[in-house]
């Protein structure tokens, strides 16, 4: 078994548990939530519309606020670890800072 493990500003994902290396806060991220975040991380110009297809696996057609709803979920769980890393959305581009 190997573990994911991936390190971006002041968090560490491993095993769907985020943790805040600064104060040790930490919370868990749901299959789908830790499958967004690694996207967002590991690509460089990311968008709502390979979310939409390759990890919720809705087709574009289809009206949803899905991934407005996954965002906000994975931005409360920022907050309560208490990192400085905010997800942006600007229409369908996607930004992690």
């Amino acid at each position: 078994l190997v573990s994911n493990e991936i390190q971006f500003k002041d968090i560490v994902i491993v095993d769907k548990k985020i943790t805040n290396i600064l104060n040790k806060k930490s919370c868990y991220l749901t299959e789908i939530e830790n499958d967004i975040v690694f996207y967002l991380i590991k690509n460089n110009n990311p968008n709502k519309k390979y979310i939409r297809e390759n990890i919720l696996k809705i087709k574009n057609d289809i009206e949803t606020n899905s991934i407005e709803s996954h965002l906000s979920r994975i931005r409360k769980k920022f907050d309560k670890i208490k990192t400085k890393i905010v997800v942006q959305a600007k229409k369908e581009d996607l930004l992690i800072s």
